[in-house]
């Protein structure tokens, strides 16, 4: 019986001796990641030297370059054929010429002209420096088809040849991360060109939050942009919609003059979540002039290979974002849009993440591919670029996370994975709480549809699995501010403005948690023997799952 049961009890106390071992370097390892390190790198990509890293500048280009270096020093493998870290993105900005461009109501053969800025604005036509459409309005309640929900805002109206209506949102009662998906341009525009709709007119609720029809303007006068194809086309542009208005809200009167309803009358049909639909009995006319500029993109890639034979040639996916806005709008006299939050923040954990995996004593089995991305302020570019033309074969990309401003204005107590109920990360977000002693928290605020805002959703559109980690609102006994308040009311009085500078009262102590966090969550992903699957008949994974 000794010689039976001795060399199983070896075996099993150089397991756990060896799972002791190891988490005790894990502790380690994770007890050296710098706050400073953290602030130093958010400070030079935050710095007004820098000008808002649009996209196609100079500060971009400045910013581009210290990201490159850094994974120079950190020991990075070059993303691109092992020779270069810089992927190029072709652009196309695109701005509206607003002296030039026009939307006007035609009502019982009259003709009432807006006002750009203040009743609308219009997103810029890709396809054509100028485009004209004249055609009937009918609203389209959310702009909807969802046989999912048994719901369908077309059920009942004929679009063809016509200009749609719709509201910025989704129905309350869908699922969270659902909600989400059904409030983006992909779902919204996808729709109503399949039904023959010629134009879009949009606007949001009185109690969407999300941001402000004064900061949707300033915005606007940005431009945007759109990566091109090999033939130098510009991608998911829906050339077929002629014209993409946004609408101010506090007009919205004006488009129901002739529809028997009034402002009122609608938003109480609308809070009732019931497809809704019907003929405005208006028309309208809409002119959109754009002047294009070509710009060069660009992604900076590096790479860990991994330590096993054969899942090296697997990979899991960190991004973050290097973009903002540029110089702009003022804004209490500040015209710098240094995006410190959004997201210096993200680039700066992603780089103590690369740092960590490069202090393990050997790397993990699967390949980690670090992307920093361009263009996430104007549609994921950057990240849906690389999805689309990837430095490795796609079918070997086994995951993502992306950072992006994760909220550290406090200690992070709890965290809300997005994306984690949708496959089996929720697994390695498990082990990762459970290791840090982390609390796993819901969406705070659906509403915010943040499940679909960064650059982990063009993974998931790829049928990729992904995760968006942010800090929840617990908090410790001493702090006496309501968080779920504060991080909402930083969302409509600090985001997407100058004020997201490094004047912010940051707590870079509950920064490297976030490093913490997602370098875990990928190092138990890399090293699992299995890659990871959507949940059996999940709504993204049935969707998208190639």
């Amino acid at each position: 019986m000794r010689r039976i049961y001795l060399p199983a009890l070896l075996s099993v106390l150089i397991t756990v001796n060896t799972s002791i071992a190891q988490e005790k370097a894990l502790r380690n390892n994770l007890g050296a990641i710098s706050a400073d390190a953290i602030k130093g790198s958010m400070s030079f990509l935050a710095d007004d030297l820098l000008e808002g890293r649009q996209p196609g500048t100079r500060g971009f280009a400045l910013a581009s370059k210290f990201v490159e270096t850094k994974f120079m020093s950190l020991g990075l493998v070059p993303g691109i054929n092992g020779t270069s870290y810089i992927q190029k993105v072709p652009l196309r900005k695109g701005v509206v010429n607003e002296n030039t461009s026009s939307f006007s109501l035609l009502i019982d053969g009259k003709e009432e002209v807006l006002s750009y800025g203040k009743h609308f604005i219009i997103s810029p036509y890709f396809s054509n420096e100028s485009s004209t459409v004249t055609a009937p309005l009918v609203f389209v309640g959310y702009g909807i088809s969802a046989p999912e929900f048994n719901y369908d805002d077309y059920r009942d109206i004929d679009v063809k040849g016509k200009i749609v209506v719709f509201i910025n949102d989704a129905p309350s009662r869908f699922p969270s991360n659902e909600k989400a998906y059904f409030t983006t341009t992909d779902a919204k525009f996808g729709e109503a060109i399949k039904r023959g709709a010629v134009a879009a007119i949009s606007f949001s609720l009185p109690s969407n939050r999300r941001t402000t029809w004064e900061a949707g303007v300033r915005r606007s006068k940005q431009g945007s942009f759109k990566w091109l194809d090999n033939n130098s086309f510009p991608h998911n542009s829906s050339p077929e919609l002629k014209a993409v208005v946004s609408l101010n809200n506090e007009y919205l009167d004006k488009l129901l003059v002739n529809s028997g309803r009034s402002t009122e009358t609608l938003y109480k049909e609308v809070k009732e979540e019931k497809p809704i639909s019907f003929p405005l009995n208006i028309s309208a006319q809409v002119k959109v002039s754009t002047r294009f500029t070509p710009v060069e993109g660009s992604n900076v890639l590096g790479m860990i290979p991994g330590s096993d034979p054969k899942l090296k040639e697997e990979c899991v996916v960190y991004s973050a974002h290097l973009d903002h806005f540029g110089i702009g709008a003022p804004v209490k006299n500040d015209s710098i849009y240094n995006g410190a939050h959004d997201d210096a923040s993200g680039v700066a954990i992603l780089l103590e993440i690369i740092a960590a995996y490069q202090r393990l004593p050997h790397p993990p089995k699967r390949s980690i591919l670090f992307a920093v991305v361009t263009g996430e302020e104007s549609g994921l570019l950057g990240s849906d670029y690389f999805v689309n033309n990837p430095t490795i074969p796609a079918t070997n990309i086994v995951a993502n996370l992306a950072i992006d401003m994760p909220f550290f204005f406090h200690p992070v107590l709890d965290i809300v994975p997005y994306g984690a109920d949708h496959s089996s990360l929720s697994k390695q977000v498990e082990q990762t709480t459970k290791f840090l002693g982390l609390q796993i928290s819901p969406d705070p605020f659906p509403e915010q549809v943040v499940f679909i805002r960064s650059d982990h959703y063009s993974f998931i559109k790829k049928g990729i699995p992904a995760l968006f980690i942010k800090s929840g609102f617990m908090t410790v006994p001493q702090d006496t501010t309501d968080r779920s308040k504060s991080d909402v009311a930083w969302r409509s009085t600090i985001y997407h403005t100058p004020q997201d500078d490094m004047n912010q009262p940051f707590d870079f102590h509950a920064a490297t948690m976030h490093v913490k966090v997602n370098f875990l969550v990928g190092y138990f992903v890399a090293n699992e023997a299995t890659r990871p699957t959507w949940n059996a008949n999940d709504f993204f994974g049935k969707r998208f799952q190639k």
